[in-house]
């Protein structure tokens, strides 16, 4: 069964898996499919024309993943370009004010707090933690596990299991209390340390970085994470975020 409210506006080219709940004043437009078990609360839009002057009302879509919580006020827009879509997964926890812009793909079990703000393209991957009215710049990527603090402004690729905070954003530490929850073992925490060392608190570029890790640390065990690591750095389009400062104890 799916419950919707009175006053909200749904499109017939929307499908809503069972088990979803529509709230109050809700738009729901275009081509949006939406999996079981999500919930809307007052005021969500979704499938709203993209804010892009590319977009010359080609065939675009908005996919949704289940067991999803979207608060009050939030708004997904379609995606730019004939057949794609703006795609989110599932169990993801979406905090009242946020916007998630054309093209973006959010992986599962994030959490976006109240007010955050993500340009076009952007992708957060699995399990990642955005602080409150963080704004994140278009084609940037958000990795696994990566935590940003409230009030950031991101303009690179923050790697995965990253702590990072600032405006500018910097990179800070690991993401040790969200490794921990995650269940990655000591073993595979010890690496991530020595790689974070290496990339931020000594004297060589990314590249040298990166090959430094490859030669030293990657042969060892329980580097699944280091290679995850790894390849998210020599997979980046926009740059890697290599700003550094003190380390937040969170």
């Amino acid at each position: 069964m799916v419950r919707v409210h009175p006053t909200a506006l749904i499109e017939p080219t929307v499908s809503l898996g069972t088990g979803c709940e529509v709230g109050p004043f809700c738009r729901f437009e275009g081509r949006v499919e939406v999996g079981p078990n999500c919930r809307f609360g007052t005021g969500v839009c979704l499938g709203s024309r993209p804010m892009d002057r590319k977009f010359q009302a080609e065939e675009t879509a908005v996919r949704i993943g289940s067991g999803n919580i979207f608060h009050d006020y939030s708004t997904v827009s379609r995606s730019v370009g004939e057949g794609t879509a703006t795609v989110i997964g599932d169990n993801n926890y979406i905090m009242a004010y946020v916007h998630i812009a054309h093209n973006c793909r959010i992986g599962s079990g994030c959490i976006l707090t109240n007010g955050v703000q993500l340009a076009g393209h952007v992708e957060v991957f699995d399990q990642a933690n955005l602080g409150g009215l963080v704004g994140v710049h278009q084609f940037c990527r958000i990795g696994r596990l990566a935590m940003v603090g409230a009030g950031s402004y991101v303009n690179k690729d923050i790697p995965p299991f990253m702590l990072a905070a600032g405006n500018p954003c910097r990179v800070r530490g690991l993401n040790l209390v969200g490794l921990r929850r995650a269940g990655i073992s000591d073993s595979a925490l010890s690496l991530l340390k020595q790689a974070f060392r290496i990339i931020y608190r000594s004297n060589y570029n990314l590249a040298q970085a990166l090959k430094l890790i490859e030669n030293e640390l990657s042969g060892k065990t329980a580097g699944i994470e280091l290679a995850e690591l790894l390849e998210f750095c020599h997979s980046s389009k926009r740059g890697i975020e290599l700003r550094t400062g003190p380390e937040l104890l969170v």
